[in-house]
């Protein structure tokens, strides 16, 4: 292997090496398909030769960061239905007419009347009644031939009975009236009212026209105002009902509320109370129903109820998953947040990886990755800085590593490990550590049978199999570093809540990953987001919430709560938030690597029981076979048949 030409790292007692006349030979990533086979990247090529550090353990560290592809998988449907829609208002039913008075069986115009209308009094001419040209100023014209009788309750009858009759409308023209007939007795009544004086007669006429007047507006004035009342009630009815209806989409309290239920996973209740308290003031026909998870078989529970119309609207999923959910998974409207927006506010990782073709499926309200623990007592004791590349890492954990002689080590009797690492027993996050390594050297994890893999493998196994810093009889890495019997460790940001529930007085710090080329530096990144599901009725309103949840006020409310309860709140996965964790010791390095982060299907504890775990047991087997002697290239074949099938399985969904 290349690694037989690397000097070995410096053990307590021997004499360091002169390394500084050494140098590499590089081979570019492109020409390693065009070789009939795996092909040592330390081979020399003409022109090629460039200077170099020396490279621990057997790792290739040409073109060092290279980003390993996204698969390509079918989008979702990225039509987005209304979810909140403008109920329709109920049709207006005409209200049953009333009898008012003595003109009950009068139907009247289904016009909408403006006002009440004043009845007129109607002259009679020619067997012809007619309406005066000025109504405010009533008149009476009596007969050419014989004066008017003066009217009586049976005189008046016929013209009110004839008006009553009458359609109500603004025609001139009415029905016949009979005319009034001559008193037999020629020196009668008539007569007498001839003897009157001429001003006594005009008096008495206004009086007649007046009382007419006063009889025809009172017999009309019932109807007319029962009609009106009742017409405008309708229409305020309706009204009311058109305002409640608007109000379902602008906000009115009263209207029926829209229910989300979200479904997560580590975040208790408590956590998001004010925040969606707050949300739902802002948003009042909008109700947010978060129900928190077990993680125990979530992703099939979860897809379970998504195909079976009972899923949630939101719910929490790994980044890793998108190949998985990509049928579940809306895409996310632009009305929400454009794609170079999106780009703009999170960190490089959550566009590389939540996004099926080109459509956003997920906001990240929070970020995590891989970092150094170490402790702190034990590095100063030993006069050790902290390691930034992995050369000087594997120099200090040999350092740090009880007993200090290889030989006495042998038998795997270690008193204290210098660094968890090189197996895939016991050691924790061994699937995340291993594609780190991988994508530093500049290798693709889904192509297992590169020498880059390759390399990768040998340099992670040999921390065990010819340094001795770690063994499997040792506690869980994280068990043991709580405990004092590791002095480094491998771990997300979360694991640092665990260790202070183990040991509240460990004294430990959290570094950035080592490098293998300071120059074209690549870190890790195994985080959580939020998506919608394809099947909700309220998408619009689920992930307008979600964008909500997203703005950085909400964001450090998380922070601030969750703080009350832990060490710290979630790690901010916005690029503008990043000089606000600057200064917490246990979070800063996440925060540093975050813009360099990479993401692959080797992300461990994700219980998805499919895409990532089986990808992690093909790599664990390899690592299990070279530790147990068999050649690498052997040891790698069938993981490079699992996991291309794997890759294919999901792919295709």
């Amino acid at each position: 292997m290349p690694s037989q030409n690397l000097p070995k790292p410096n053990l307590p007692g021997q004499k360091p090496q002169d390394n500084s006349s050494q140098s590499n030979v590089a081979v570019p990533p492109s020409a390693a398909p065009n070789q009939s086979g795996p092909q040592s990247v330390f081979e020399q090529k003409p022109m090629q030769i460039r200077q170099t550090q020396v490279v621990p353990g057997g790792l290739s560290r040409e073109n060092p960061g290279g980003t390993p592809p996204n698969m390509t998988v079918a989008a979702p449907k990225s039509s987005l239905e209304d979810s909140l829609k403008k109920p329709e208002p109920p049709k207006q039913q005409p209200l049953p007419s009333r009898p008012s008075g003595p003109l009950g069986q009068v139907t009247l115009s289904n016009d909408k009347p403006s006002a009440p209308v004043a009845t007129v009094p109607t002259q009679v001419k020619d067997g012809v009644s007619s309406t005066p040209e000025t109504p405010d100023k009533p008149q009476v014209t009596a007969p050419a031939q014989s004066p008017a009788p003066v009217p009586s309750a049976q005189a008046t009858s016929p013209v009110t009975n004839s008006i009553a009759a009458a359609p109500a409308s603004t025609s001139s023209t009415a029905a016949p009236v009979s005319a009034p007939q001559k008193s037999e007795k020629g020196g009668g009544i008539l007569a007498k009212i001839k003897s009157l004086p001429k001003p006594v007669m005009i008096g008495a006429a206004l009086l007649v026209a007046f009382l007419i007047t006063s009889l025809l507006f009172s017999l009309f004035k019932p109807k007319t105002s029962t009609s009106s009342s009742s017409k405008t009630t309708t229409k305020s009815s309706s009204t009311n009902k058109s305002a409640s209806n608007s109000a379902n989409v602008s906000g009115d309290s009263t209207a029926p509320a829209t229910t989300i239920t979200y479904w997560g996973l580590w975040e208790d209740s408590q956590i998001l109370k004010e925040v969606i308290a707050d949300f739902e003031s802002k948003n009042p026909t909008i109700k947010i129903d978060y129900r928190k998870q077990s993680h125990r078989d979530y992703r099939e529970r979860l897809q379970q109820a998504i195909a079976s119309g009972n899923g949630p609207d939101i719910f929490r999923y790994h980044v890793a998953w998108v190949p998985m959910l990509s049928a579940d998974l809306s895409a996310m409207p632009s009305s929400i947040m454009t794609v170079a927006e999106y780009k703009q506010i999170f960190y490089p990782t959550a566009y590389n990886n939540l996004q099926v073709g080109g459509n956003i499926v997920g906001i990240p309200l929070m970020y995590d990755g891989l970092a150094l623990f170490y402790n702190k007592e034990m590095l100063k004791t030993a006069n050790i800085d902290v390691p930034t590349t992995w050369a000087e890492l594997r120099t200090a954990a040999n350092k740090l590593t009880v007993p200090a002689n290889v030989s006495e080590r042998q038998a795997g009797n270690i008193t204290r490990a210098g660094l968890a690492i090189g197996n895939a027993g016991n050691v924790d996050h061994f699937s995340d550590i291993l594609a780190l390594l991988i994508i530093q050297n500049g290798g693709n994890p889904a192509e297992a049978g590169s020498q880059y893999v390759k390399d990768a493998i040998t340099f992670y196994t040999n921390f065990i199999k010819q340094d001795k810093i770690w063994s499997d009889r040792l506690a869980n890495s994280t068990t043991a570093f709580a405990r004092g019997d590791v002095a480094m460790i491998f771990a997300p940001s979360w694991r640092a809540h665990d260790i202070k529930n183990l040991n509240p007085n460990l004294d430990f710090a959290v570094a950035r990953v080592p490098q293998l080329d300071t120059q074209k530096p690549a870190a890790w990144a195994t985080f959580w987001a939020e998506g919608v599901s394809a099947k909700s009725k309220s998408r619009d309103a689920a992930w307008s919430f979600l964008k909500y949840l997203s703005t950085p006020e909400v964001l450090r409310k998380f922070y601030n709560d969750a703080s009350q309860y832990r060490a710290f709140g979630e790690i901010y996965p916005r690029t503008d938030m990043a000089a606000e964790l600057q200064g917490n010791p246990l979070v800063a390095s996440y925060v540093a690597d975050a813009p360099l982060a990479k993401s692959w299907y080797m992300s461990s504890f994700t219980h998805d029981n499919g895409l990532n775990d089986q990808i992690i047991k093909y790599y664990e087997d390899a690592v299990n076979a070279v530790l147990s002697s068999t050649n690498v290239e052997k040891a790698l074949e069938t993981t490079v048949t699992g996991v291309n099938s794997v890759l294919a399985k999901y792919s295709s969904k």
